[in-house]
């Protein structure tokens, strides 16, 4: 990637849930050096997110509820979080429209699809992070949130990032919890955040597109680039081929062809 004119940034997923055995995948985000410069950079483990949590609740790990509590949150996952700047600064009217960074975050929530309120938790959390991390360097920072997120657009994770809400009767919000399966989430009224996003495939092309993850398991939407719609607008996308054009070159993604989803 640095011969072809690009520099990044790679964090690894944790390895509490899965032990040290064998290879774990993570997170990366690259930028064209020409057109950016990093100014600041950040990782973000949930697994962490989740100790904190557990000791705000006032959860002692070692015992069954806090162990409970700890081990349904706890699957390695982890987000990056990025200040670019512009390379060559673009000229405004004012100061106060002069905006030549932008903040860009990245994550790959866990893939569990019986698993809804884990997924959910992270998001929240991760705009959390997000809303403290903005509002101290000026509401005016452009935002982009890019990941696989594991959620289709039926899911209470597309409906919080999309509507900055869910709704209190949505399956995923109401996962039915026994001794073994703890409830995790905050009250529906308190799954919230305050920007203001936009889907950049919804937004240029009107809808998601068909599939972003073609496997023989599953076809469909789980992976997504959200911006702040007050300060950012997306011009164009780059097209997802067709199922035929998907497989000329095997069943499933990856292929030859086609590197991932």
């Amino acid at each position: 990637m640095s011969e072809h004119g690009y520099e990044g940034v790679f964090k690894q997923k944790t390895r509490q849930s899965m032990g040290l055995a064998g290879k774990v995948d993570g997170c990366a985000l690259f930028w064209r050096r020409s057109k950016f410069v990093l100014v600041e950079s950040y990782s973000i483990e949930f697994n962490e997110l989740a100790q904190r949590q557990a000791t705000q609740f006032g959860l002692n790990p070692r015992s069954e509820e806090g162990s409970a509590f700890l081990n349904r949150l706890s699957r390695d996952n982890v987000a990056q979080l990025v200040v670019l700047e512009l390379a060559q600064p673009t000229m405004a009217r004012s100061r106060s429209d002069q905006v030549n960074q932008v903040c860009i975050a990245n994550t790959h929530l866990y893939s569990n699809k019986d698993f809804p309120d884990v997924k959910l938790w992270q998001t929240l959390k991760l705009l959390q992070e997000l809303e403290t991390f903005v509002l101290t360097r000026g509401t005016q920072l452009p935002l982009m949130i890019c990941g696989d997120f594991n959620s289709s657009p039926d899911s209470a994770v597309y409906d919080l990032l999309s509507r900055q809400a869910v709704h209190p009767g949505h399956p995923d919000v109401n996962v039915n919890t026994d001794d073994s399966i703890p409830n995790i989430l905050p009250d529906a009224m308190n799954i919230k955040h305050s920007f203001q996003l936009g889907s950049a495939y919804q937004t240029v092309m009107g809808e998601e597109p068909k599939v972003t993850n073609y496997t023989t398991q599953f076809k469909g939407v789980l992976d997504y680039m959200w911006y702040s719609a007050h300060n950012l607008r997306p011009l164009s996308t780059a097209p997802v081929p067709d199922e035929s054009v998907l497989t000329r070159h095997g069943e499933a993604l990856p292929s030859t062809e086609y590197s991932s989803d």
